[in-house]
């Protein structure tokens, strides 16, 4: 997967050149809307979001927009995870109620891994990065062009999306399962323990280090039913804890 902005808009600029219409860039974004975000943009982001701001596959539906009206309101729904804002960027939310972002580190402003997170408590480790997310869609929405012909795009992007073996966004084999916080913090692993210091006693902390692309994080199996998480990550989103969100 290509970490290079200039070549992965260049093939989005092309698939969407290929599509007849049935694929749309989003408008660019200026260096001034950048720069009014609370978060900060690499330099080689920037380079992307000249050229444009996201783009549609089919319908609405596929519409990764990575300026998420979301990324500019302070609460989304009872369910929205990420109580810190300068920390995370929405990249994408669909009809299915699942909601991707991208982790930023508050303090370098480093754009890291792509996570996704659905309306219960399930996390998914989605890319190393946000260019190489880009250009997973990108080559999913190319495959799914040559695959639909002249009409059924956005069905042929849903299959290659879900069920694609080369899918970022397909469900992932691999599980990390959340230790809870006192067992972190009693595990003899120095950085995790570390990490876990900084979280409550009823918290739950993934350790995806090692984890794969994707990986499914299952907090609903290990924090108590009906409750609400918020999302904290650590350390360039090699960890991720989830703590119980009191009286929502």
């Amino acid at each position: 997967m290509d970490e290079n902005p200039e070549e992965v808009v260049a093939r989005l600029e092309a698939v969407a050149a290929d599509s007849e219409g049935r694929i749309t860039l989003r408008p660019a974004v200026t260096d001034a809307q950048m720069s009014s975000w609370p978060i900060s943009v690499p330099d080689h982001i920037r380079a992307f979001f000249r050229r444009t701001g996201g783009f549609v596959v089919a319908e609405e539906r596929y519409d990764f927009h990575f300026d998420h009206p979301d990324n500019h309101v302070p609460l989304v729904n009872e369910f929205w995870p990420l109580r810190e804002p300068s920390a995370s960027w929405i990249l994408h939310s669909d009809a299915a109620a699942t909601t991707y972002y991208v982790d930023v580190d508050p303090e370098s402003g480093a754009w890291g891994r792509v996570f996704s997170f659905w309306e219960e408590p399930y996390v998914r480790l989605v890319a190393p990065s946000f260019l190489s997310w880009v250009d997973n869609l990108v080559a999913g929405a190319r495959s799914a062009l040559e695959a639909a012909g002249p009409a059924g795009l956005e069905s042929a992007f849903r299959d290659w999306l879900y069920n694609g073996d080369d899918s970022l966004s397909r469900d992932p084999f691999a599980t990390v399962a959340p230790l809870p916080v006192p067992a972190a913090r009693a595990s003899g692993d120095a950085e995790l323990a570390e990490v876990a210091a900084r979280l409550p006693d009823d918290a739950f902390l993934a350790d995806l280090r090692e984890a794969g692309f994707p990986t499914e994080v299952p907090f609903a199996h290990t924090l108590p039913p009906g409750e609400v998480a918020s999302y904290s990550c650590f350390h360039h989103g090699r960890f991720l804890a989830a703590t119980v969100i009191p009286d929502l």
